[in-house]
């Protein structure tokens, strides 16, 4: 299950109507395993009869089967009979387009994952719209049961995203991505509702899940850093997007007297290992995690490049946490596997704080994304719910 903290059940009264009230059933079983009744009365607030007859009707509908289980007591009488959301019914994608690498996958119903492909994001770049529904199209078709309809698209990606229209802006590698109306171009070819949000953004999300670091924080501030340097963050349960959808861009903070540089032209791997280079490193040195390997081993041109990027890092740390006043902070990107190399100088910043908070590395720095764009459409898969049970 990806987004229980993220999906709250419907919101229900004693006037409260039959269609809610079976939504608030298939919510509860949507996100458990098996539910008996008594499970489920007490969950939706339910009376007991009244949650035996709604499962009637989402049973006689297919939404949600019955799975007679044996009592482990051992106790007299007839077994009590669990209840199992179907699956099945329908499906969701989660997309994460990195500058590199772009990763697609499918989930059932209630959030599990049951086919993922990646491929290299400059093979799709001139076609992504095409390249991104063609890749959702392979993992379909190779699973051994076809799954239900595609209901909704999460989508992540490495470029700014505007709030009212979907098109993407300011991408830093692929500039012909600039102006493209990528949310319109997959809602037309996916016939399905689509929602297309800045990748930090997203790994924000998948951060606060149960699958994530920080599940069910109330503020949290990620700092993703790998090939590319960005934040998300979540306020009071909100996620900061910003006017035009750039919250977090943070590639073009200035650093250095007079604005003399940037945390991207500094911070990134390329400049890192161009530097490693320039100063006379003669290390295997080919990208971030080859040069914090070299630091540990001892190289003293890797170690001092490394050292500098710390304090740097510290100091972003520093300034979001003064900023946002988060409950939490993760460090997210590639170079979260390396987070030991950049723990002591953020602990040293972070102590000029009165109270500090708790800093950690990702625990799913590489899956965050995408799981993200599975929790972002999530919803959908409620509002189809909502449409077939007003249906019965």
């Amino acid at each position: 299950m990806l987004a229980r903290h993220l999906t709250p059940p419907p919101r229900l009264s004693t006037s409260a109507g039959r269609t809610q009230n079976l939504l608030a059933l298939l919510h509860e079983l949507r996100h458990a395993n098996a539910l008996a009744r008594t499970d489920l009365a007490q969950l939706t607030g339910l009376a007991i009869p009244t949650v035996h007859r709604l499962l009637a009707v989402l049973l006689e509908s297919g939404l949600v089967a019955e799975d007679v289980a044996t009592r482990a007591t051992g106790g007299l009488g007839r077994p009590a009979s669990l209840y199992l959301f179907d699956s099945s019914v329908a499906s969701v994608a989660g997309v994460d387009v990195g500058n590199e690498t772009t990763r697609v996958a499918v989930a059932a119903a209630n959030g599990t994952i049951i086919g993922a492909k990646s491929l290299p994001t400059p093979k799709i770049a001139d076609d992504l719209a095409g390249g991104i529904v063609a890749s959702l199209t392979s993992v379909i078709s190779s699973l051994p049961r076809a799954p239900g309809p595609v209901v909704g698209v999460g989508v992540g990606i490495s470029a700014s995203v505007d709030p009212s229209s979907g098109r993407l802006a300011k991408a830093p590698i692929h500039h012909s991505w600039d102006g493209l109306p990528l949310q319109s171009m997959l809602e037309e070819q996916m016939s399905c509702p689509v929602i297309i949000e800045q990748d930090d953004h997203l790994s924000a999300l998948a951060e606060l899940s149960d699958r994530g670091t920080m599940p069910g924080a109330s503020s949290l501030v990620v700092v993703n850093y790998g090939r590319g340097i960005g934040v998300g963050v979540v306020v009071d349960g909100g996620l900061v997007r910003g006017a035009r959808g750039r919250a977090g861009r943070i590639a073009n903070w200035p650093v250095g007297g007079q604005y003399a540089s940037t945390l991207g032209r500094q911070l990134l791997p390329d400049a890192m290992t161009s530097s490693y280079r320039d100063q006379g490193g003669n290390g295997h040195v080919v990208d971030g995690a080859t040069l914090c390997q070299v630091a540990r081993g001892g190289d003293p041109i890797a170690q001092a490049i490394v050292d500098l990027a710390a304090n740097r890092i510290a100091d972003v740390f520093l300034r979001l946490a003064a900023t946002f006043d988060p409950e939490k902070m993760v460090m997210g990107g590639g170079f979260a596997g390396s987070f030991d190399l950049f723990d002591h100088q953020i602990k040293q910043a972070m102590a000029s704080l009165p109270d500090p908070p708790i800093v950690t590395p990702s625990v799913i720095a590489s899956e965050a994304v995408l799981l993200g764009g599975l929790i972002a459409a999530d919803p959908f898969v409620e509002h189809w719910l909502a449409e077939r049970v007003r249906a019965l």
